[in-house]
């Protein structure tokens, strides 16, 4: 019997967002054209470390750098790939209000 389990070895990997700019809430997705890759996430979210393991991950405040690391597996092969978004996520509070930057309220 013969399965495919993805196309390509490391099989591609995307990450999507829900918003942009980015804001505390917003949602990040991974996913790689595989058949049932498993998904984890590294690196920092709102300035502290940060993994999981899940498809998607909610941004906290502040800096983010992750990474998606997405893993296909089969009898006799391990396959990964990963992809990376580095950027800052702005408070709800601020977008909701529109809080400007205190330079331009006070000019």
């Amino acid at each position: 019997m013969n399965t495919t389990l993805f196309a390509e070895c490391p099989p591609p990997v995307t990450i999507t967002s829900t918003g942009s700019p980015y804001t505390a809430g917003d949602v990040l997705t991974c996913s790689a054209d595989a058949i049932n890759p498993t998904y984890e996430w590294s690196g920092t979210n709102g300035g502290s470390s940060f993994s999981v393991t899940s498809s998607m991950v909610t941004l906290e405040e502040g800096e983010f750098c992750l990474i998606c690391t997405a893993t296909v597996s089969s009898s006799d092969t391990t396959c990964s790939a990963c992809a990376f978004l580095c950027d800052s996520a702005n408070s709800k509070y601020q977008k909701q209000h529109h809080i400007p930057h205190r330079s331009a309220a006070l000019s």
